[in-house]
């Protein structure tokens, strides 16, 4: 019985612990960009006039490029790694609960390329009165006595070679809380304006790519409203410049680029024609069987291409009557009901390019075709 019990108080566990690695092992991993804040906690309190410093991190595969900080969907803060390309980074960044509400905190990391994460976010609450100019009354430092009746002059305080002295007590200054200043947007500034070509022939593209930091309220490449991080292609036709500007309420920047097109230079007319094509057979008088007669040469080439082949047939010998045939091909079979057997024939091949120049005929091949 005890050995029965200890085998199911080691088997359990191990049994749960392995549903509980299953289940890890399906849940999603998160791709990209990530974001998350370290302080404050959802919910924190604080006071009106305090400065609460905001705790966060950043990931990204591919290096992060800047982490960004919003108070209630709006640009408050941009910072940047020290090194360009670190993969985790932590930032810290500062922002003033100036006036009583519920404010929702955002943090997003973006990467190298411009991808952003999922915000991460807290809700903070600033409760209580603002804190004003608090004043601190100054005693008097010498009682005064007034005596009812005949006046009495009290004796001075010093000998009667020494007139008294007077002691002057400054009232000390006041005590108080400077309201802190409004916190202002960061001008937005072009960090990066590149394009991967810096000349083109017409006809070709090229493709702009920025990166833009601070807290931008427009961006306008070539006159056209886009987003930062961001890229764009064009395809000029003329030399031109291209300008990328930045614009907030701290201030804006502007940089620009120019690309030069150069005009291809115009394709010569092809006005000659291509060589004479060489025979392969039937040539040298060879006597060939009364049947069809297969004749073939080799191709030729042109600037312009081959656009066809013409072919002629005559006889040696009688009257003759010569044949003319076109192909694309560098083959062509002559019937034998066009031929007469016993009889002798030359032919020749001369080709014609796509530009419509004929070339001169080859030198003629024979062949003769014996009787049935």
């Amino acid at each position: 019985m005890g050995l029965r019990h200890r085998s199911s108080t080691v088997i359990l566990p191990l049994v749960l612990l392995g549903l509980v690695t299953a289940i890890l092992s399906c849940a999603p991993v998160e791709a990209g960009p990530r974001a998350w804040i370290d302080w404050p906690r959802d919910g924190f309190e604080t006071t009106p006039g305090t400065t609460v410093t905001l705790i966060a991190h950043g990931y990204a595969e591919k290096g992060v490029g800047e982490v960004r900080l919003n108070v209630d969907t709006q640009p408050y803060r941009v910072v940047s790694p020290e090194q360009a390309g670190e993969q985790f980074v932590e930032v810290s960044m500062e922002w003033l609960a100036d006036e009583p509400g519920t404010y929702l905190l955002s943090v997003t990391a973006l990467d190298a390329n411009g991808q952003a994460s999922n915000p991460a976010s807290v809700a903070v609450s600033v409760t209580g009165d603002r804190p004003g100019l608090t004043l601190t009354p100054t005693p008097l430092t010498t009682a005064v006595t007034m005596t009812v009746g005949s006046p009495t002059v009290a004796p001075p305080t010093g000998t009667p070679e020494e007139p008294p002295v007077a002691t002057a007590t400054s009232p000390p200054p006041t005590t108080g809380t400077p309201v802190p200043p409004t916190a202002t947007p960061l001008p937005p500034r072009i960090v990066s304006f590149e394009v991967n070509r810096s000349q083109i022939t017409s006809g070709e593209c090229v493709r702009f790519d920025w990166r833009i930091d601070g807290s931008p309220t427009a961006i306008y490449f070539d006159g056209e409203g886009v987003t930062s991080p961001d890229s764009r292609d064009r395809c000029p036709t003329a030399t031109k410049e291209f300008e990328l500007r930045a614009e907030g309420t701290g201030g804006g920047d502007t940089a620009r680029l120019t690309v030069v097109v150069v005009q291809p230079s115009p394709t010569p007319q092809d006005t000659e024609g291509p060589p004479a094509p060489s025979l392969v057979q039937p040539t040298g008088g060879i006597e060939l069987p009364c049947d069809d007669v297969a004749l073939d040469w080799n191709p030729v080439s042109d600037p312009s291409g081959i656009n066809t082949y013409y072919v002629k047939v005559e006889k040696t010998a009688g009257s003759p009557e010569p044949g003319g045939w076109t192909t694309t091909d560098t083959e062509l079979t002559i019937p034998v009901a066009w031929l007469e057997c016993g009889q002798g024939y030359r032919w020749a091949v001369r080709a014609e390019d796509g530009a419509g120049n004929s070339g001169p005929w080859s030198s003629w091949g024979t062949f003769s075709v014996s009787l049935p």
